[in-house]
């Protein structure tokens, strides 16, 4: 009986495991896989402006987007663009929700341990945001006050390294759209997000009262895959050098950024 009983047992382990492996391997993980499905479902960021939005319709549009549609183009396939916040974007991609990301996010070595990210096909400039009044020219002279950013972010992570340091009360939002919404009510003192993003929040207010402070960093972003998609990584790295040989990418930048694509960094 206990044989028997075992025999049992190992049959559900290898049920499960193959269970498990036909789950993993309905994700296309390789260009051929998704060119004979015959379409590629890719994650866009929305409520970051100019880089992602949602229009009257209810499409995502923005620079991502754009980039997105012209990887698909490439690629051969229609394109199924998932419209996604910063927290969401990394679950989105482990779970098969998306084949990748084409969402505004910087390679980290943190987010690295569970993702690859290929070159990067963006940048944008970081500051800190606030009200013209307020006297803000260093990291010092944010001691004490209340900051919003971008939940989910790799610019959090600047305010989370100076919270204790500085006294600072962090409030997180869910977008750069809504963050920069909680500085135009004064439900914070200042911000920190991207100059594209802010610039563009500014002139959709018509804000003139708010400034950048300073700039203390430049972000490039990069599409990201998962882990294990080493064929697809290499084709969007290499899709990437070609739309920047070819000007395709530099048009894009200038149609939603309003300056021409900035220097990108490879590795």
């Amino acid at each position: 009986m206990s044989f028997f009983r075992n025999l049992k047992t190992a049959a559900a382990l290898v049920a499960v495991c193959a269970g498990v492996l036909t789950s993993g391997f309905a994700n296309a993980q390789t260009v051929d896989e998704i060119v004979k499905r015959g379409s590629v479902k890719i994650g866009v960021l929305v409520g970051a402006p100019p880089f992602g939005s949602v229009d009257a319709q209810g499409n995502a549009v923005g620079y991502d987007a754009d980039v997105a549609a012209l990887v698909g183009k490439y690629m051969g396939v229609p394109v199924t663009m998932v419209q996604l916040t910063p927290p969401s974007r990394i679950p989105a991609l482990e779970s098969g929700k998306v084949d990748f990301l084409v969402a505004t996010l910087a390679p980290t070595p943190e987010r690295a341990k569970v993702v690859m990210f290929t070159n990067p096909y963006s940048a944008f400039q970081v500051g800190i945001y606030a009200h013209k009044d307020t006297a803000i020219s260093k990291w010092e002279d944010l001691k004490g006050m209340t900051v919003g950013v971008n939940r989910g972010s790799s610019v959090e992570r600047e305010f989370v390294n100076r919270e204790k340091e500085l006294g600072l009360t962090i409030l997180r939002f869910d977008d750069d759209a809504t963050t920069m919404q909680a500085l135009f009510s004064g439900q914070v003192q200042a911000i920190a997000g991207p100059d594209a993003q802010a610039n563009a929040a500014m002139r959709l207010r018509g804000d003139t009262t708010s400034e950048v402070k300073f700039i203390f960093q430049v972000q490039p972003n990069s599409m990201t895959v998962r882990k294990d998609a080493y064929d697809l990584h290499q084709w969007l790295n290499n899709t990437i050098y070609y739309i920047k040989q070819n000007g395709e990418l530099d048009a894009i930048a200038r149609k939603w950024v309003g300056s021409p694509l900035p220097v990108l960094p490879t590795f």
